[in-house]
């Protein structure tokens, strides 16, 4: 192929990981929003360490399953990795947070404040990670979250101290997402939702002295089922997600939880949504997939200007002439 047709070739799409990884985020978020619908539900009979605690036993068989199945039980050994562990520990606090601020505040509302989560992600991605994110994206990511704010519209009750739980959980959980970037990709998903999964074990039992345990209705019983099999997909498809594309693409789309609650609150609660609710929904969609296609633009403009620099050495070496200062310099490695 000569130099000129290989300058005439389209830019590249987003490489096949970081789509799957898109995808595998959009998976995870019905999956949570599933997961907070179930668990809402059973903890109306039961109280929070005893349905946290049934939940990830019965997660904590399913990831042991999935490493029994993958016939690599050898895996189990990196559950004492330290970045494993950090995760873990995070995960525990975020979640505990925010299912205790879920057991009592509307779901939507919940969800708003939890919204946060994107900003601090990625605000924290550019320090720790070196992670670039425009001014165009910060905004769409800041309209975003306002648009979430206007879809449920929490009220002035919902400023209290409870309403600090999911924003504390925004914090943890930011950092947790950011720690999974420090987990090696011969790591197995299933352990580190394993590790995480014992964790809260370990929580709900040192919670439970604390609280009044009952027998659990086969009601609230097919609940945690139901949450215990979203939870456990969610968790593998989120760290495959953090795991193969870029925090600052996948932040925004956090907001789809926004609507698995207003879908949950109406379908389940009653809840219909009205004209501020659609406003708020038009605002998250736009601002969510306008952040994306900031990062895909970002993405093809830097393969097009590398490749234009790789043609433009090609060029000068094959002419004698170097067009721009060392353009075409021999490598000294």
């Amino acid at each position: 192929m000569s130099i000129q047709a290989a300058a005439q070739r389209p830019a590249a799409h987003l490489p096949v990981s970081a789509v799957k990884g898109l995808i595998a985020m959009v998976g995870s978020m019905a999956l949570f929003i599933t997961n907070d619908t179930f668990m809402k539900l059973a903890l109306r009979e039961v109280p929070l360490s005893e349905g946290l605690g049934l939940r990830t036993a019965m997660v904590s068989f399913l990831f042991l399953g999935l490493i029994v199945a993958s016939g690599d039980l050898l895996a189990l050994r990196y559950m004492f990795r330290r970045s494993v562990i950090v995760r873990s520990s995070l995960d525990t606090f975020t979640t505990f947070l925010y299912i205790a601020a879920l057991a009592v505040m509307p779901i939507a509302s919940t969800t708003t404040i939890y919204m946060a989560t994107p900003l601090i992600t990625t605000a924290l991605a550019v320090p720790l990670l070196g992670e670039k994110v425009g001014w165009r994206s910060w905004s769409a990511i800041i309209v975003g979250f306002c648009g979430a704010v206007i879809v449920t519209r929490p009220d002035p009750a919902t400023f209290s101290l409870i309403a600090l739980l999911p924003l504390i959980a925004a914090f943890t959980g930011a950092a947790r997402d950011i720690s999974t970037r420090s987990i090696g990709p011969e790591i197995p998903g299933s352990v580190v939702g394993l590790t995480g999964t014992l964790a809260f074990c370990l929580a709900a039992a040192l919670l439970a002295p604390f609280e009044s345990w009952q027998v659990p209705s086969t009601t609230v019983l097919a609940y945690l089922v139901a949450s215990a099999v979203s939870f456990g997909g969610g968790t593998l498809l989120l760290v495959f997600a953090f795991r193969n594309a870029p925090i600052s693409s996948l932040s925004p789309m956090r907001y789809l939880l926004v609507f698995g609650a207003l879908i949950s609150g109406y379908l389940v609660f009653g809840d219909l949504p009205d004209a501020w609710t659609s406003i708020g929904m038009l605002l998250v969609v736009g601002a969510g997939l306008y952040a994306i296609q900031r990062e895909h633009a970002k993405s093809r403009a830097a393969r097009r200007a590398a490749r234009d620099d790789r043609n433009t050495g090609a060029v000068g070496l094959a002419t004698g002439t170097c067009p721009p200062a060392a353009a075409c310099a021999p490598s000294r490695d």
